[in-house]
Formats: structure tokens, C-alpha cells, sequence
């Protein structure tokens, strides 16, 4: 029923950005610098990344010691997509072809702003954790490389942000990025979409005191009744929408119902459409036209002679000619996402074949 709790995580049993291991960045000496470089904000994906293969390593190292929570995340980590799968879903790793294939500049543009942030997150995982291993005989450089891409693919993809605040409301910290074992099964649904397949469930941290999560547990609670075998979906946020954004954060593009409407100005918009004129590119939804695109196609209208004072002053700038030039391009832009996307003739059959080319494929058509 609504406001039942689904699920109930202990903060202490989870993955936390803020408990990263003393080998990453920096001696750990304690100085300023170091804790400045361990706990900055924009670095939570790295030290949750360095965290998952402390994990992994020291595991590794002491596999008849493990208590029962190091056993529970040890099966959490068997149930983990396999690796090939989840690169390829998500655009940092694909082609060229691929990208383009989407025919969204914006995710284009987020890969080309992602990539080399990430690669600079890999090389410096790399690197210090080289260091924190030297003991180890045989550590092999690509192996390394590959772990540390692993554990980021999985970081970017099943993290959680709670806000760090007290029962009374109150925040007493910056954002707290978690990966909860378990919880991070829980697939996403919209909140626009009030029926089945939309969320049905909302988390938060409960049980936080000033200063202290020790204590605090990550919880599921249902915000509607839900039927006897529905599955338990919540909304990721922003980070959900639109639909490029979606993929490129998490790997998958949600389903967008455009009958759907709930009246909540909150909620960002599920889906755009690109939207090209003048050399200038705008984010359409199905909803409402950018005041910006309708001033551009206002101009051109008045050079084409589609418009005229007259009508300025009777409709505004939205004139019926403004309106038809738009709607051409909108209808220019539909025609060529149906259009299929070429094969690249460099890709050879075997590759084209294996499951990963087609999951990839699928991703960028869709």
C-alpha cells in the first residue's frame, strides 16, 4: 500500500563516495591537499570506482576471511551484467558510426565532453592503484586499464545521490553518491506516467542524524498502491531526460509515452527531437516550441515573404507562415530519423554479428 516500505538498506552495508580507500590520490599523510583531492565533490565517480576494486583486490587477497556482508556483495557482483553488454550500451564506448547513427548532436556532443575526463579518470585509477598493488608479482598494465574502465561502467550506471539531511529536514552536507547492492536493481519509471509502467516508488535516506549516517538506512517506499506482481519501478531523475541523456548516463532509452500528460511543471521533459534552421540546432519537445527557434524562423519567414507585418501584429511572432516553416523543418527532421543508418563497410562480419555490434546498433537506432 502507499507509504509501505519495499526496501530497507543500512547506509553502513552500501558502497559511499565518502569512504574512498587511503591509496587514492595522494599519500595518505592527512594533509589538506590530500583530503581536498579524496573528497572533492565533482570526483565521486572515481571514488566510488576506487572503492569497487579496493573491494575486488582485497577480496581477492583474503577470500577465506569474507564476513557474511563481503559474501552478500561478492553474489550482488556475480548478478552484475556482463561487462561486453554494458559497454556496449553505453555511447562513451562506441564508434564514430554509431554516435552518428543516433542523429543527435547533443548526445554526440556529451560523449565528446565525457570521453577524455573519463579516459584521464582510468589512467589515474590506473596508476595508483599500480602503486597500492607493488607487492603483487605479474601486475599487467591492460588488465589494470580494463579493471579500472569495468568499475567505472558500473559506477556510472547503478549510482544513487541521496541528500545528506536530519529527520527535521535540515541538509548538513553535500550530496552523498551511493551504490546500494540490490537497490540497484531496481529499474526506472517515469514520474509522467501516473499508470503501469510508470514509477510507483520513491527512496530516500532515513534515520540521519546531524553529522552521522552510520546509522541511517536507504529506503524504498511505495507512493501508490501497487497490484500483486507489478514490478517496483522509480523515477532516476533528470538524469533520466530526455531520452539521449538517459542513454548516455545509464545504457538504456526509456519508454516515452507522448499521450501522457500530468500537468507537473517539476518534472523535466521525458523526450526532445533536434531541430535544425539557420544553422542553429533546438531541443523540441512535444509539448512547446523554444521562444528562440520561433524568433529565427520569424526572420526567415519575413526574407521568404511567408510573413508580414500585418500578421505580427494580429498572431505575434507565431505566425501561420512562422508555423508552416517550422512544421516544414519538423517534418524534414522526421523523415530523416526514419531513415535507416548506413553500415559501415569497414566493420567485418564477424564483428557486425556478435551481440555486442547489435546491441550497440539497437541502442542508436532507437
Amino acid at each position: 500500500e502507499k507509504g509501505d516500505v519495499i526496501l530497507s538498506i543500512p547506509i553502513s552495508s552500501c558502497f559511499r563516495d565518502d569512504e574512498p580507500p587511503k591509496w587514492f590520490e595522494g599519500d595518505d599523510d592527512g594533509g589538506d591537499d590530500h583530503d581536498i583531492n579524496r573528497y572533492n565533490p565533482s570526483g565521486w565517480a572515481s571514488r566510488l570506482a576506487a572503492i569497487l576494486l579496493d573491494h575486488e583486490f582485497s577480496n581477492k587477497n583474503s577470500a577465506d576471511l569474507l564476513d557474511s556482508l563481503e559474501i552478500g556483495r561478492e553474489t550482488w557482483k556475480s548478478m552484475l551484467p556482463d561487462r561486453n553488454i554494458l559497454r556496449a550500451s553505453l555511447p562513451v564506448h562506441w564508434s564514430e558510426e554509431f554516435l552518428s547513427n543516433t542523429k543527435c548532436t547533443a548526445l554526440e556532443l556529451a560523449v565528446d565532453s565525457a570521453y577524455f575526463a573519463r579516459a584521464n579518470a582510468v589512467m589515474q585509477l590506473q596508476e595508483e592503484l599500480k602503486q597500492a598493488l607493488f607487492e603483487e608479482e605479474n601486475v599487467d598494465d591492460d588488465f589494470l586499464r580494463q579493471k579500472c574502465g569495468d568499475a567505472l561502467d558500473i559506477v556510472q550506471t547503478r549510482t544513487c545521490r541521496v541528500e545528506r539531511t536530519c529527520e527535521d529536514g535540515a541538509q548538513w552536507g553535500p550530496p552523498l553518491r551511493i551504490l546500494a547492492p540490490i537497490f540497484d536493481f531496481i529499474n526506472h519509471g517515469s514520474m509522467r506516467n501516473p499508470g503501469t509502467g510508470g514509477a510507483n516508488a520513491a527512496f530516500g535516506v532515513e534515520g540521519a542524524k546531524m553529522s552521522d549516517m552510520n546509522n541511517a538506512n536507504l529506503v524504498v517506499r511505495a507512493i501508490r498502491d501497487i497490484e500483486e506482481g507489478e514490478e517496483i519501478l522509480f523515477d532516476y531523475g533528470d538524469s533520466a531526460r530526455p531520452a539521449w541523456r538517459c542513454l548516455s548516463s545509464y545504457g538504456f532509452v526509456p519508454d516515452f509515452l507522448a499521450s501522457v500528460e500530468t500537468g507537473d511543471d517539476d518534472v523535466a521533459i521525458e523526450n526532445v527531437a533536434e531541430l535544425w534552421m539557420n544553422g542553429l540546432r533546438f531541443d523540441v519537445d512535444p509539448e512547446s516550441v523554444p521562444y528562440d527557434l520561433v524568433e529565427v524562423a520569424a526572420a526567415q519567414a519575413l526574407l521568404d515573404g511567408e510573413s508580414n507585418d500585418e500578421d505580427e501584429e494580429k498572431y505575434g511572432l507565431l505566425t501561420p507562415g512562422v508555423a508552416r516553416s517550422i512544421a516544414r523543418r519538423a517534418t524534414d527532421s522526421a523523415y530523416r530519423l526514419l531513415l535507416e543508418p548506413g553500415i559501415n563497410a569497414s566493420i567485418d562480419n564477424e564483428d557486425e554479428e556478435s551481440p555486442e555490434t547489435i546491441h550497440s546498433e539497437s541502442l542508436a537506432a532507437s
